[in-house]
């Protein structure tokens, strides 16, 4: 196990997850990308974010030796990211489910490192 390439990918993932959150809901954000510069927009970020994607896969496999360890990081990067990210441009209230959620998947990080 290597903490540096865990760091890294862990970092990139929450990045990467932030990009998807603009990507797939600025539409329900900002007026300009609710009809055509919002499909560019997407398109523009669709490279960028598969090429960190294949990135974080690359170095979380040399940082945690497997690959199952990667999706469990992916998958709580984005369970953390993606509510924090609604709460603060949408406005959606952070319920108890969503705390709970949230919570879920700091273990599940944690579970990762151990």
């Amino acid at each position: 196990m290597s903490i540096k390439y865990i760091i890294l990918t862990t970092l990139l993932f929450t990045v990467t997850n932030i990009a998807i959150w603009f990507q797939l809901n600025s539409q329900l954000v900002w007026d300009w990308a609710k009809g055509g510069k919002g499909l560019m927009f997407t398109c523009a970020l669709a490279i960028p974010i598969s090429l960190a994607l294949w990135l974080c896969t690359k170095w979380g496999y040399v940082g945690f030796g497997n690959l199952w360890s990667v999706r469990f990081m992916a998958f709580a990067s984005s369970m953390i990211t993606f509510p924090i990210m609604t709460y603060l441009l949408l406005g959606e209230p952070m319920t108890s489910k969503v705390i709970a959620t949230v919570m879920l998947a700091v273990v599940i990080m944690i579970i990762q490192v151990l």
